[in-house]
């Protein structure tokens, strides 16, 4: 999940009735919001597939990501998810490892970078400090994460409860997305690159058939 594709990347409930329905009623003011905690990482399995409305600017299009495999590299197991700009690689408790195209890696940071620490909960703070490669030359990145809320959001595929992550990054990168534990993934990703900034919303998430346990994910990285 990082820069090249976030260049190229970035991805229903269709509601019917014989008669007009009133909207849902807002939230007062007053109403406590339920308290979400992400206590491990989520199992995804190949056949996982979110959809996601991304707008930048005016632009708006459709992404789809896609779990493909569990590949086993080096001793370490990563979760592999296409899109329509090739591969991206994750390790088993989400820290984005690499993008590739056929195989081949374009990018990639050492160590992975921790979108998500677990437990997730308000309050927690985290940090990575890692070496990002391309083509182009390697450079020191340095990023800072904070789980900042519980809040209730609403996307087109429909309203969660969710956990609301920050990230900033030297530089001119910055990240807000909101972590859902039922769809496994965020519901919604805003996000600035340089002076471009985009918005991803969840439109459906399909997931694959979880009949048979499957493998654990990694230990719970601890406080």
């Amino acid at each position: 999940m990082i820069f090249r594709w976030f260049g190229g990347v970035v991805s229903l409930l269709l509601i019917s009735a014989c008669s007009p329905s009133l909207p849902p009623a807002p939230l007062s003011a007053a109403a406590p919001v339920p308290i979400v905690r992400g206590d491990e990482p989520p199992e995804w399995r190949p056949g996982d597939i979110w959809t996601y409305r991304s707008t930048t600017g005016a632009e708006s299009q459709t992404r789809v990501l896609e779990v493909i495999e569990i590949r086993e590299i080096g001793g370490t197991r990563y979760y592999v998810v296409r899109t329509e700009g090739g591969e991206h690689y994750y390790t088993m408790d989400l820290h984005w490892a690499a993008a590739a195209r056929d195989r081949r890696v374009e990018a990639r940071i050492t160590p992975p970078l921790p979108w998500f620490v677990w437990p997730l909960d308000v309050g927690r703070r985290w940090s990575h400090r890692g070496v990002y490669e391309e083509p182009s030359g390697k450079r020191d990145f340095d990023t800072e994460f904070a789980v900042t809320a519980s809040e209730i959001i609403e996307v087109p595929a429909g309203r969660f409860q969710s956990l609301k992550v920050v990230r900033e990054s030297a530089g001119q990168y910055s990240d807000e997305y909101w972590y859902v534990p039922e769809v496994r993934f965020y519901a919604r990703w805003v996000g600035r690159r340089g002076s471009v900034d985009f918005d991803w919303k969840l439109e459906h998430y399909r997931a694959a058939s979880r009949l048979i346990p499957g493998p654990r994910p990694s230990i719970p990285s601890s406080r």
